[in-house]
């Protein structure tokens, strides 16, 4: 198959993902979260669309051609997508991710076929990807490259900006910062077209914008990856908010409990940041629940604020 009928093919497997309407109950107040469900796709995450739009885009350019190495520092998700689908476009790929992110995960990586190394800490894996791009590797540079909001901008927001209509009455979008192109890319749409606030979360005890480093130990896998990244736009952002790693655990099992949404903590810390803006929300969800089995997601935790959410039914948008 020529490489553009793959990227064809490719596209059609991580596009119109579901999005569903959650209505919850907080605090005895009924309320709606907007989600799309975006471990509908080729590897089970929304890193699926920022890796195919930088791969496509670095063959359109001619800085990336068959056979050549790619390298790409990862907390797990991105790594996924990049090697699946530089797989089918001819290119070997090495991920460098810190030892601390979830075995699942790593096993995933190298079941597709790629390089895994791993690293103490995320400094250590960037100083070893300048090293190897010296070397000859082409990065995909995730935290920095404009492919990353761009695929957002194409793909996610206007997926949801199809249902502009049902959801006029949202007035927050949140998303976690990590590379922040969901938040910038999805962000800057529907600030355009449905006039709302963007709220960005991170981890309480690791706040990439709001403190300086060094920063704290935490379970939010893909959240503030001890980098600020380039593609954060402080402009856009009407507010960031802080997220206990055990709400957003819980939260996540809360959702496979009682509305059998089998999502990972990335998607709960999400959750808890539409639930905190006190609105009705935007969001998506990442990835499930699948690659964290290994991790505290699989030990049932209650907290106070969990305790106050109900959730109570969902329907799929149309």
């Amino acid at each position: 198959m020529e490489r553009k009928e793959t990227l064809k093919a490719i596209k059609k497997l991580i596009t119109n993902t579901p999005f569903i309407d959650i209505t919850y109950r907080y605090k005895n107040e009924l309320r709606h979260i907007y989600a799309k469900c975006e471990w509908y796709s080729l590897t089970g995450s929304i890193k699926d669309k920022v890796a195919y739009q930088i791969l496509s885009d670095a063959y359109k350019s001619g800085r990336l051609s068959a056979g050549d190495k790619i390298v790409e520092v990862s907390s797990g998700n991105m790594g996924l997508s990049l090697v699946a689908i530089a797989r089918l476009l001819g290119n070997p790929t090495t991920i460098l991710m810190p030892k601390t992110m979830s075995e699942e995960r790593k096993k995933l990586i190298r079941l597709y076929g790629a390089t895994l190394i791993e690293t103490d800490d995320f400094p250590s894996a960037f100083a070893l990807c300048e090293s190897m791009v010296k070397d000859g590797y082409f990065c995909t540079e995730q935290f920095k490259n404009p492919s990353n909001p761009l695929a957002h901008k194409t793909m996610t927001a206007k997926e949801i900006l199809k249902y502009k209509d049902k959801i006029s009455h949202a007035k927050t979008f949140v998303a976690g910062i990590g590379t922040s192109g969901t938040l910038s890319g999805v962000g800057r749409e529907l600030k355009k077209h449905l006039h709302i606030n963007i709220a960005g979360i991170e981890p309480e005890n690791a706040r990439i914008i709001t403190t300086t480093a060094p920063y704290g130990k935490h379970q939010l896998q893909g959240l503030s990856d001890e980098i600020l990244p380039d593609l954060y736009d402080q402009g856009l952002c009407d507010g960031v908010i802080q997220i206990t790693d055990e709400d957003a655990i819980a939260i996540a099992q809360k959702l496979a409990r009682q509305l059998s949404l089998g999502v990972g903590i990335s998607s709960g810390a999400n959750i808890v940041g539409c639930i905190l803006s006190n609105t009705s929300a935007i969001t998506v969800l990442p990835d499930d629940n699948k690659k964290y089995l290994s991790t505290n997601l699989s030990n049932p935790i209650t907290t106070h604020f969990s305790d106050q959410v109900e959730f109570l039914n969902f329907t799929v948008i149309k």
